[in-house]
């Protein structure tokens, strides 16, 4: 009886990470990956940019955000969609598929914005490097914020979706 007093605290926490794990075969799940890695990229590539160190820094702060953003997007995608699979079963919960599907191509194109910032920044950074000018690093640093911004709204708007739908008993 012990024992499972006090393993309960680690099968929530359990079901809580699971929760949060991408799926591997999802289109979506790649951009994850590719986050993490062109994020990595980025950090090397600034090592011998001569950029300024304000630049930098706000570069660094923008890019290390975007992985995690994009995992819980990602995240929260795949949650709207097994909310979709319910609501397509409930004839009461049908008002919200509209509202679901517009959502879930939200995230959808927001990620995939994302992925192009983030592909451009390297080559940016090459450009840099090659012609000393700094107006488009400006720029991309400009829309790695936006995109932060807007990939953590689109998550807390899921979480309004979420609250609005009725609970599944079944």
């Amino acid at each position: 009886m012990i024992l499972l007093g006090l393993a309960a605290p680690f099968v929530v926490l359990a079901r809580r990470c699971r929760s949060e794990r991408l799926p591997a075969k999802t289109p979506e799940g790649q951009y994850a990956a590719d986050a993490v890695r062109l994020v990595d990229e980025i950090q090397d590539a600034l090592k011998s940019c001569p950029i300024s160190y304000e630049q930098k820094t706000a570069l660094l702060r923008q890019v290390r955000d975007v992985p995690g953003n994009v995992n819980r997007a990602v995240c929260k995608l795949n949650r709207l969609r097994r909310i979709k699979k319910i609501a397509k079963r409930s004839e009461e919960a049908a008002h919200v598929l509209s509202e679901i599907e517009v959502m879930e191509r939200g995230i959808v194109g927001e990620l995939r914005r994302t992925h192009e910032t983030l592909l451009a920044v390297p080559v940016t950074l090459m450009k840099v490097d090659v012609a000393r000018g700094e107006r488009n690093l400006d720029r991309i640093i400009a829309e790695l914020g936006e995109t932060n911004c807007r990939l953590n709204n689109l998550a807390e708007s899921y979480r309004e979706v979420r609250a609005a739908q009725p609970p599944n008993y079944s």
